[in-house]
């Protein structure tokens, strides 16, 4: 039921009132399929709307979600996992698509992402910390400028204005660090149906190295036309085809915003 309550705020979620009329109604329709029970077409569709140019550049995380939804239903839990993470790179506050993504990672086998740069991202933005951080670092350097030109001796003050300096561009960094967008462009999902196998070499002849769990989230270390040198996590590192892939980025996106 909450699913569907997601659903129905789809509209809401979105700012449908600053939509055209023709993807507002599109925008209906996909809720309107997932809600009388059909997430095929419903991913057919929100796929169409991800394509937008009201989405493809700024990107929709609702939109994300509702897709990994509409996929989740239809039995694609692996495709449902790439559209939940796309979801949290565009916001990594965003609850509800954190925790489908838990849900059909469970499903799957995969434990859930983890860790001090996952709990950071849950509680702040980074875009908040790097934005807010720079203001209050460049602010306090200012101040200090300005107590070194007005020769201002009060040691009291002077220590708050680097405390200032410091705590900002101290949050900037961090914001950065957690920032998942970071390492984006290097990662992938693995969206085949059945485990790939890993290959010592980029042919199917190659000395196969064990099997990739659809879901899970690769670095692709390195490209050789049809196929992908790819880590999994210790162990698990070997050529794959590229096709059993599906980039953490869209096609063509500098974020998680296209289709």
């Amino acid at each position: 039921m909450r699913r569907f309550l997601s659903l129905l705020g789809l509209v809401a979620a979105i700012g449908l009132s600053s939509l055209h009329a023709d993807t507002a109604s599109q925008a209906q329709a996909a809720s309107e399929s997932l809600r009388s029970g059909h997430p095929l077409d419903a991913a057919s569709r929100y796929r169409t709307l991800l394509t937008d140019p009201l989405f493809r550049a700024a990107g929709s995380p609702e939109l994300w979600y509702n897709l990994g939804l509409a996929q989740e239903k239809s039995a694609d839990a692996a495709g449902a996992s790439l559209a939940f993470r796309r979801a949290l790179l565009l916001d990594p506050t965003f609850t509800p698509a954190r925790r489908q993504l838990e849900t059909v990672l469970g499903t799957l086998g995969l434990p859930a992402p983890s860790g001090w740069h996952e709990s950071v991202r849950q509680a702040l933005h980074p875009e908040l910390l790097i934005v807010t951080g720079s203001i209050v670092g460049w602010v306090g350097v200012f101040g200090l400028i300005l107590l070194i030109f007005l020769a201002s001796r009060r040691k009291l003050l002077i220590a708050m204005v680097i405390a200032l300096v410091i705590l900002g561009h101290g949050a900037a960094v961090l914001g950065t660090l957690v920032d998942s967008r970071r390492v984006a462009a290097d990662k992938a999902v693995v969206t085949a149906k059945k485990a790939p196998v890993l290959h010592a070499t980029p042919a199917d002849s190659g000395t196969p190295g064990g099997t990739l769990t659809p879901g899970l989230l690769v670095s692709v270390l390195s490209r050789n036309g049809a196929w992908w040198y790819v880590s999994g996590g210790p162990g698990l590192t070997g050529w794959i085809p590229s096709d059993t892939l599906t980039p953490l980025l869209p096609a063509g996106s500098s974020s998680a915003g296209g289709s």
